[in-house]
């Protein structure tokens, strides 16, 4: 009996150290992770908050805002996608009052907004734009997202933009990720509640869950010392231009800090008070089927993995990038807030993510994954190619004594025609609008508008030359018979 309670004794006192100490190998490894993470992919700023068995467990901030000064745990991000979660939590919060219901036809709500439902027999409801299945495309949603509207009336000038907008499936039929489906949304909490979107989100989620330095309107963010991002040059970090759209915040420009992103994490854990059991189940419960064991729910990317279950979200702007990461089963979360973003750089912090997830759960740390840049690379060197071809090609049609003047005067209107169609058939082959190429792949864009810019120069200029050269030409042969 006395070994059995030594033994006992033993482990009580033995056990918590042992833990101690893998939690102090985890927090090594995650500042080494970040730090080597953070200057591969050349981040000039960054913040990461892990909660833990119902506790901010790890919290830690790197490098500069756009202004030069230091980032800290209340520093503001925008975040992007990751305001899809906030948002659906407001309608979840209006469903408790019972003031909405998730599978009422929106046109109860917002029946100023009209759409073409092209002869299909199901409407939309609340619940088809939570999990993107309303029929609304990705590219329509393009179309109105990041058009820096600001001010309270933002998000009705947006949909008035998307009014009319013809639906490319039934609803509910086929899960198309679209910024348009919670613009709706957002237009809906401001209709039905009488306030503005940044007014309700203020009294009825931040305020609730303690969230003081989160805010959903460029004014209020002004206010708390917001600064711009950054787009990348090959990697290297370029200052952004003020990009901040009002009319987007119920899907991508809610800013918020790590510090305030903590305590929603905390709600996540522990979804007490704000939502009742059965609402906040819902929430966080599986709805569209993906691919594989992965579904998509009322705001949230949800694996069903018995081995690895959890719910998640990534989000990105035109010069931010956020990584929010729920595991219940293993009682954790975390955010990675990150202010640089660019569509060549779309795997960084996605990495990352997966690279702070595997030293939570394994006590590793993995390899980061290398970035290429081909979207700014192969740009860069047409650009370049066409500009010396172009330059060799013009010079020999100056030295020419005798030319086939149809041939050259075909190629010249050639160039220009192609000057004209480039970027809509880079936009048809991104499947986004060019305002969005231009907004996330800064430095992608101007190569392609250098691009665009020699094919007319070089068409324009053969045209006159050959036009002068054939002039040259008549002009000697009639002094010369």
């Amino acid at each position: 009996m006395k070994r059995y309670l030594f033994t006992f004794v033993c482990f009580i006192l033995i056990f918590p150290l042992h833990t101690n100490a893998d939690s102090q190998k985890q927090i090594e490894l995650i500042e080494k992770y970040m730090e080597t993470a953070l200057d591969k992919y050349q981040i000039p700023g960054a913040s990461l908050a892990i909660v833990r068995e119902g506790q901010l467990w790890f919290q830690k901030s790197w490098g500069i805002q756009g202004n030069g000064d230091p980032v800290t745990e209340d520093t503001l991000f925008t975040i992007g996608s990751v305001s899809k979660p906030l948002t659906s939590l407001a309608i979840m919060k209006l469903v408790e009052k019972g003031m909405i219901e998730l599978d009422q036809e929106i046109d109860y709500y917002l029946p100023s907004f009209q759409y073409n439902v092209k002869g299909f027999d199901k409407k939309i409801t609340i619940r088809n734009l939570l999990t993107h299945t309303s029929g609304i495309s990705s590219y329509e949603g393009l179309k109105i997202a990041d058009q820096n509207l600001r001010g309270e009336k933002a998000i009705s000038e947006a949909v008035k933009k998307l009014n009319h907008v013809k639906l490319t499936y039934e609803p509910g039929s086929v899960h198309q990720y679209s910024a348009a489906n919670y613009l709706l949304l957002g237009r809906i909490i401001e209709k039905i509640t009488g306030e503005t979107f940044s007014d309700f989100m203020d009294t009825e989620i931040y305020t609730s869950l303690g969230m003081n330095r989160t805010v959903s309107s460029f004014e209020e963010a002004s206010k708390l010392g917001y600064q711009p991002g950054y787009h990348s040059f090959f990697g290297k970090p370029i200052k952004s231009k003020m990009i901040f759209d009002d009319s987007g915040v119920p899907y991508g420009y809610i800013a918020s800090s790590a510090n305030d992103m903590a305590k929603y994490l905390l709600f996540l854990l522990d979804s007490k008070d704000l939502l009742s059991d059965e609402l906040f189940k819902e929430y966080i419960s599986p709805q569209v089927h993906r691919k594989d064991e992965m579904y998509y729910g009322l705001g949230w990317r949800i694996s069903t993995d018995n081995e690895d279950p959890y719910i998640f979200h990534g989000g990105e702007t035109p010069d931010s990038r956020a990584e929010l990461y729920m595991n219940h089963k293993n009682d954790y979360g975390f955010i990675l807030l990150t202010n640089k973003n660019d569509m060549s750089e779309t795997m960084s912090t996605l990495s990352m993510r997966e690279g702070i997830k595997t030293i939570m759960e394994r006590g590793q740390m993995p390899e980061l994954i290398k970035m290429n840049y081909q979207m700014q690379w192969i740009p860069l060197l047409l650009t370049i190619l066409f500009a010396f071809c172009g330059s060799l090609s013009l010079y020999r049609l100056k030295k020419k004594t005798s030319f086939h003047y149809m041939s050259w005067n075909i190629a010249g209107f050639f160039l220009l025609l192609c000057s004209f169609v480039f970027i809509p058939i880079i936009t048809y082959i991104f499947g986004a609008p060019w305002h969005s190429i231009y907004h996330y792949s800064f430095i992608t864009a101007i190569f392609i508008l250098s691009f665009v810019g020699i094919l007319a120069i070089y068409g324009f200029l053969i045209l006159v030359w050959a036009y002068k050269k054939k002039q040259e030409i008549k002009l000697t042969n009639s002094c010369c018979p």
